[in-house]
């Protein structure tokens, strides 16, 4: 946890990097998922495929893997989603 002055430090630094270079600073801001929706997408699918196959195989292994990627991608984008509209 920061201490108080630290807070203020850092608040200091945002405040001069947006005044100094608004491009960039709204670049680092940006959450990850929005930049890369599109690969998070995409993984997720493929983790539903996978999973689909894994159940069809009767493979274990990868229709845990495929779940386990397509929940994260799904709990990832569903997050994005509602943080966007509240």
């Amino acid at each position: 946890m920061l201490s108080q002055n630290e807070r203020r430090q850092l608040e200091e630094i945002e405040r001069r990097l947006r005044n100094e270079d608004p491009r960039l600073a709204s670049r680092l801001t940006l959450n990850w998922v929005v930049r890369h929706r599109w690969i998070v997408l995409a993984t997720g699918i493929l983790g539903a495929a996978l999973f689909a196959l894994g159940c069809v195989c009767a493979s274990g292994t990868l229709a845990i893997w495929g779940f386990v990627m397509a929940a994260v991608c799904g709990t990832l984008l569903f997050r994005h989603r509602t943080r966007r509209r509240g």
